[in-house]
């Protein structure tokens, strides 16, 4: 581990998170899984992540929560279920409508999408009402937390804890996730993050789901992540008959979206100022790279596997846009059905006007060069 930088509020021990207890209970002796992982995330917040003492107790209880699901996962070894044959994975960066088509499809009762207090603790039992009621709970206290996460500039209509979750809730728990990086300044980690074998991680996250399936199961499984683009080679491995969801948006909006994210994320656990502008070009530089893997990633696993759809048509025309995702998906629709969908994505919709969204000129970022720097992107996805 590099040496901690003076200056800095407080810095995570790896023998105060991970005891050899730990790694017995996991590995019978062995390096605990991800171990490595959790190195180049521990030791980037001690060299980079400028985290204040509250953010420094913040962090160390994320861990520990992580490396306690994954000795809950192990120990549960659930049998596999038979919606992970063939699960859709809805991918696409914050503002893009990820979040909105995967709520909406929700909406189907052919459709079995996880709600964010079931992703939130995949392992813990939900067999009686009492259960339940404890884990929806948890689940409220995490979405309000998280909470913070806009600055208080957007509506949270669709990220409570009975709406369909996102899959970094499994990722996290792996060490093996760019929203990590989103999180906190760590730019070390977040470099030896995007050249990973994300398989292993797939394989936990694949795990995890399984105990969540066999808890509450039912419908085609519908799922969503905004970091898995660049990576679906190695999702297609762990979920061979998976199908993948682009969505699209203009790269300035998306990019404000998800630099207003990390940045608020940031201020809440900096021990100092933290400089939007920075924000903005440490993202914009990731979102082109980013770009740029998901296109490779996609020539690899085959277009026949992809559906890809823009921001702009799912709320300039809902109802078309919907047929094309459920035919995608494989469920009929019916008229009560595509009512519900539009009633929803109306009530997102007002949400949306009534918020006040960031823009990439708060970040140091100009929307005419931004539009220049991903003019391909844009002409490729009519972005």
């Amino acid at each position: 581990m590099r040496e901690r930088t003076t200056g800095y509020a407080g810095f995570l021990d790896m023998e105060d998170l991970v005891r050899p207890s730990d790694c017995d209970t996991l590995t019978k002796g062995r390096e605990a899984p991800f171990q490595h992982a959790l190195e180049r995330f521990v030791d980037s917040i001690n060299s980079e992540a400028r985290l204040s003492p509250s953010g420094v107790a913040a962090v160390r209880s994320r861990i520990k929560s992580s490396l306690a699901m994954q000795r809950r996962v192990s120990a549960l070894r659930p049998p596999s279920s038979p919606a992970l044959d063939a699960p859709v994975f809805i991918t696409g960066m914050p503002g893009t409508g990820a979040a909105l088509l995967h709520n909406l499809l929700a909406e189907h009762p052919g459709v079995d999408a996880p709600a964010m207090w079931e992703l939130a603790d995949p392992a813990s039992g939900a067999d009686t009402p009492g259960e339940r009621r404890a884990l929806i709970a948890r689940g409220r206290a995490h979405a309000v937390a998280g909470g913070r996460t806009t600055a208080g500039r957007a509506v949270g209509l669709l990220r409570q804890a009975t709406r369909p979750g996102s899959c970094q809730w499994l990722l996290a728990n792996t060490f093996h996730s760019p929203a990590l990086s989103m999180a906190h300044h760590v730019p070390s980690y977040s470099s030896w993050m995007e050249g990973q074998d994300m398989v292993p991680a797939y394989g936990f996250h694949r795990l995890q789901l399984q105990a969540v399936c066999n808890r509450v199961s039912g419908g085609a499984l519908v799922l969503r992540d905004p970091f898995h683009a660049p990576y679906l080679s190695d999702l297609v491995r762990v979920y061979p008959r998976a199908r993948i969801i682009r969505m699209h948006r203009d790269p300035a909006d998306v990019l404000a979206s998800t630099a207003g994210i990390a940045w608020s994320q940031r201020i809440a656990d900096s021990a100092g100022v933290v400089d939007p502008t920075e924000v903005g070009a440490e993202w914009a530089d990731w979102l082109e790279r980013h770009f740029a893997d998901a296109e490779a990633s996609r020539t690899r696993i085959g277009e026949d596997r992809i559906l890809d759809i823009r921001h702009a048509d799912l709320v300039g025309d809902p109802v078309a846009t919907l047929r094309r995702a459920t035919a995608f998906v494989g469920v009929p629709t019916t008229p009560v059905v595509e009512q519900n969908m539009v009633a929803l994505a109306r009530e997102a919709a007002m949400s949306a006007q009534s918020a006040w969204h960031f823009e990439p000129e708060e970040f140091g970022l100009s929307r005419r060069e931004l539009g220049h720097r991903f003019a391909e992107y844009r002409r490729t996805y009519g972005a």
